[in-house]
């Protein structure tokens, strides 16, 4: 275990960074050396919240950690919540380091209504674990969720884990929401920012798992409404993958309210489900392929239907 200091870039009341210092760890897993980092808070206690923090197609746990203007391990500290985060298997394509997860979709390439991608779509370079890869394939083809189901192990056996929450950002919400559904005893939440899964490929627990996802109307990467991407891919519509998911859960009652500031946003809270278990979806009228913002409020917003 190595450790390392991370200046935070989120200043509160002083010109002074805080600093963060996380543990670099590495394992063995699918034949394949693999790295994530532990951020663990000042104040350790009995009964702790685990936050595993996925990033997106060709980013790193940096990406995620110092997303814009906020630090995420600022929250944690807030929160007294330790953090983790998984890097995606990578590879080097024209001089260009590319990482990302399989989702169990992206790597397949075709799912019960078709192909995930158009005829007129644009190129991605898959990983070469991919053995004889669909045409559609981008993702990576490793067991990912394996993978991160040992960094959640190696945590449960150092710390005494009361709940585990799995957020991710893009390519990072959609194995996000794959854990949730393939890992249903081992975490108790998920929160999918901008990563609805591809068209009819889109999951549910076995177990009930709350769900927070949120995707933003001018979205033109992975759209929440409409199924075509820009770059010529499927995705399935946010609201099918609620209603699914509320429908599984047997939610009994909902609530909705809008926030005009700072953003314009719907919520659509559904409660009263099995094991306690809540829906949330957050749709933004106005923001892009990003997390909500202002990035701190933002990180707040995604996290409070789980913790309020």
């Amino acid at each position: 275990m190595n450790k390392i200091l991370l200046p935070s870039i989120f200043f509160l009341f002083s010109c002074s960074p805080t600093i963060f210092e996380l543990e670099e760890h590495n394992i063995l897993h699918d034949e394949s050396l693999r790295t994530f980092y532990t951020y663990v808070p000042s104040n350790v206690e009995k009964d702790m919240t685990l936050v595993v923090g996925i990033h997106g197609y060709t980013g790193n746990a940096s990406t995620f950690i110092r997303y814009g203007e906020a630090d995420f391990n600022y929250f944690l500290e807030e929160n007294n919540f330790i953090g983790t985060y998984p890097e995606g298997k990578s590879f080097r394509m024209h001089g260009r380091k590319v990482t990302s997860f399989n989702d169990l979709a992206g790597s397949i390439g075709e799912g019960p209504k078709g192909d995930i991608c158009d005829i007129d779509r644009d190129y991605y370079a898959y990983p070469p674990d991919c053995k004889d890869p669909h045409r559609c394939t981008w993702a990576s083809c490793g067991d990912d969720i394996g993978f991160i189901e040992k960094v959640i192990d190696h945590h449960k056996n150092i710390y005494d884990i009361e709940s585990v929450i799995v957020v991710g950002m893009s390519n990072g919400g959609m194995i996000a929401q794959a854990i949730g559904c393939n890992l249903p005893k081992k975490v108790d939440a998920v929160i999918n920012i901008a990563g609805m899964q591809h068209l009819g490929m889109s999951c549910m627990p076995e177990k009930p798992v709350s769900m927070v996802i949120y995707g933003a109307k001018n979205d033109t990467t992975v759209p929440p409404e409409d199924i075509l991407a820009s770059d010529g891919y499927f995705y399935e519509p946010m609201k099918n993958t609620v209603n699914d998911w509320k429908l599984k859960l047997n939610c009994q009652k909902s609530s909705k309210r809008e926030i005009l500031d700072p953003a314009d946003i719907t919520i659509e809270h559904y409660y009263d489900c099995l094991d306690n278990k809540t829906v949330t979806s957050i749709l933004d009228h106005n923001n892009g392929h990003d997390w909500p913002k202002p990035y701190k409020w933002g990180i707040e917003l995604l996290f409070d239907p789980l913790l309020n």
